[in-house]
């Protein structure tokens, strides 16, 4: 069951757009819909514009999305199953080695803001493995459904994304 917003919680997460809000205001706001807390990833999929799903970390991906009581948040996804060990060890992996591994896991981290109206909560990245996000704001529309979180959206074009996360407990 989705919930319910009433009242004076309603009034106050319209102001969610607020891009002038503080993290901890980011994340009370995000306490009063269910959202802040560590989710663990349990699907993970791109579909394209001819409707080909691709799951690029597996059948099972593996991966911990955190929004925390502060207004940050944490995000891991790793490859199931994982990327092998270098040959040669950590320090000496070949040009193919790197690249497996570095496609295999996306990890960043900053702060969020939540847009309850638009259902959108907006990644502030302040550091990530891929540089081109470092310093972007990332949006991510989602659906609450009690413990279940739903990232996910179709594009323009017709392809869709779509994460489905679980709430630990």
């Amino acid at each position: 069951m989705i919930r319910t917003l009433t009242g004076g919680i309603f009034a106050a997460l319209l102001l969610a757009g607020n891009v002038n809000a503080t993290p901890a205001e980011e994340a009370a706001k995000a306490a009063a819909i269910g959202l802040a807390g560590s989710w663990q990833l349990v699907r993970f999929e791109d579909t394209d514009p001819q409707g080909k799903v691709v799951k690029r970390f597996g059948e099972n991906p593996r991966g911990l999305f955190v929004y925390d009581s502060t207004g940050h948040l944490s995000i891991n996804i790793a490859r199931n199953p994982p990327t092998p060990p270098f040959a040669k060890g950590d320090d000496a992996g070949t040009d193919a080695e790197v690249r497996a591994a570095f496609n295999g896991y996306v990890a960043y981290f900053g702060t969020y803001r939540v847009d309850v109206a638009k259902q959108v909560v907006m990644h502030v990245v302040e550091g990530s493995l891929k540089p081109s996000y470092t310093g972007t704001d990332q949006p991510r529309p989602f659906k609450l459904n009690g413990d279940v979180l739903i990232i996910g959206k179709t594009n323009p074009d017709g392809s869709k994304t779509y994460r489905e996360l679980h709430r630990l407990r």
